[in-house]
């Protein structure tokens, strides 16, 4: 069955999703804010250069007040600082009351901030670990191997949530259903708040963080401590697993800039507060201190609210 999907945000993963699912057949419309991103798109279609190759993928793209019809599924993929703005304006015109909403977007929060807009059994969560390389609008690079793991936010099972993963799986994604994504999500936050804070701070890419000893040790302090505070808000997260994941990265990935890391660049807002600030605000719920990951967020803070400032 192919269906009628918005990718909200155009940016490197909402263009790789919305490129893939597009190629599989679905009726995809990439919702975007900026006029060369929705002109290029219109004009040019995507562009996605994988290890098969150049595809240029025809596609809309449209603002969220120029949709006309409610859609099947959409898919999230706005920096989370914008998600309100966005979901405001989805929800006056393509976001239904038979709509489903799927994120997979860092950070935490991302749940609760949906649910304002759409009911709970209509919210699918889960995360993924595919790289995504903007080269301009409307065109990414990625490469690499990756996964998807989605399930419905009230871990409720339903056939809405085998649909968006057999589309998945057509479009070319290792995709699975799995009933622990609140731990999935978790190790994603943990994993995140390691090497997108800490490669964004040395402005490296990943394969720097695991070069040094210091480097990995403060990694894996993040990594532990966002496993302490998913556990005690009753996710099994183990420190482990994420820090297994930054091994594989710290190879697999030497060489990538993590979108963290391109923000402060390019003197961006980034999502700090969602990914290590979300996880010291949990730990604060459940009274816990979290040095590594509060230290590391205060000076992403420091960094991008200082950028007239700074002077190199």
């Amino acid at each position: 069955m192919k269906m009628k999907i918005a990718v909200i945000g155009a940016g490197a993963m909402g263009t790789l999703f919305g490129g893939r699912l597009a190629m599989a057949g679905n009726d995809v419309t990439m919702v975007d804010v900026v006029p060369v991103v929705l002109e290029t798109i219109n004009r040019d279609g995507i562009e996605l250069e994988d290890e098969a190759g150049m595809h240029k993928i025809p596609v809309r793209a449209k603002k969220a007040e120029e949709m006309e019809e409610e859609v099947d599924l959409a898919i999230l993929f706005t920096k989370t600082l914008y998600s309100r703005s966005a979901l405001e304006s989805a929800s006056k015109t393509f976001i239904g009351k038979n709509t489903y909403v799927l994120t997979l977007q860092n950070g935490l929060g991302n749940i609760e901030l949906i649910n304002e807009f759409v009911d709970l059994d209509k919210i699918l969560v889960g995360v993924t670990n595919y790289a995504s390389d903007v080269k301009g609008p409307g065109k990414i690079s990625s490469k690499g191997a990756g996964y998807v793991r989605i399930y419905t936010a009230n871990l409720g099972d339903t056939e809405v949530v085998h649909e968006v993963h057999e589309a998945l799986m057509q479009a070319g994604f290792h995709a699975q259903i799995t009933k622990d994504v609140y731990v999935a999500i978790w190790e994603k936050v943990g994993f995140n708040a390691a090497i997108n804070a800490t490669t964004a701070i040395v402005h490296a890419p990943c394969g720097a963080i695991g070069a040094v000893e210091e480097g990995r040790f403060l990694a894996s302090k993040i990594a532990e401590e966002t496993a302490m505070v998913g556990q005690a808000h009753g996710v099994d997260v183990k420190a482990e697993d994420i820090i297994h994941s930054l091994e594989n990265t710290y190879v697999a990935h030497k060489d990538h800039y993590t979108s963290m890391a391109q923000d402060l660049k390019n003197k961006r807002k980034t999502e700090a507060r969602f990914i290590n600030g979300g996880i010291v605000a949990k730990a604060k719920e459940k009274g816990l201190d979290v040095p590594y990951t509060e230290a590391v967020y205060c000076l992403l803070r420091t960094i991008e609210d200082t950028y007239e400032m700074q002077g190199f």
